[in-house]
């Protein structure tokens, strides 16, 4: 079982898995009596594992049409909308997808959501990137003009490339609103992912859930 690292939903500290992610999981873990371990793992190694390898879990990955038939899935365990963000004092101003097909570049992580989507979109401006990381810092330096982040998450993710989340600022133009979701491989036996959805709702029914996003959310 893989998470990937992206801050709040996951997160490591002193070897410790952290965030939304994880903390989700150990509760549905708990409810099912499931106890495999979780890893942290390199996105483009854990995904193409995930949909190549039998009995993979892959966690949080957002769920788009690109990748509906590679997976089964559970949740959602996190939503937000996705905006994209130019650099504080930049002449980029963006009002709608149009205008941002236009702009010069568009720093994407390879294979990530933000890659995937935007291709399907007909972008064609694309800056591909090997890491989210790597693509914030080209945006700090103006080699490129957008990058696609998460209103919620843009500030941890940002933080945890050693960049000021001041030195960006969010645009009118909105792409989508995404979820991030459990993805497990396709072998994964029908009962087991029911089993899986059922304890999530329960955990989101009883409360807990909320309780998880608060503490998550209000560092």
């Amino acid at each position: 079982m893989q998470v990937i690292i992206y801050p709040p939903l996951a997160y490591e500290v002193n070897g410790e898995l952290l965030g939304v992610a994880p903390e989700v999981v150990k509760q549905i873990q708990a409810r099912v009596g499931d106890i495999n371990p979780i890893r942290s793992a390199p996105w483009l190694r854990a995904y193409e594992q995930a949909v190549s390898s039998p009995g993979q879990a892959l966690f949080a990955i957002v769920r788009i049409p690109e990748r509906e038939k590679l997976f089964k899935w559970v949740g959602p365990i996190f939503s937000e909308g996705d905006y994209f963000f130019c650099r504080k004092g930049s002449d980029v101003r963006v009002a709608d997808l149009e205008e941002a097909k236009r702009v010069t570049r568009i720093a994407v992580r390879k294979d990530g959501y933000t890659h995937q989507a935007l291709a399907a979109a007909g972008f064609r401006n694309l800056d591909i990137s090997p890491s989210y990381d790597s693509s914030y810092k080209k945006l700090e330096e103006g080699r490129v003009d957008l990058v696609l982040m998460g209103e919620r998450t843009y500030a941890y993710m940002v933080s945890k490339a050693g960049l000021d989340p001041s030195l960006f600022e969010r645009t009118q133009c909105k792409f989508a609103e995404s979820s991030a979701w459990l993805a497990f491989s396709r072998d994964v036996p029908d009962t087991t992912i029911a089993r899986w959805q059922q304890a999530l709702d329960e955990l989101k029914s009883s409360g807990e859930y909320d309780k998880i996003m608060e503490h998550n959310f209000s560092r």
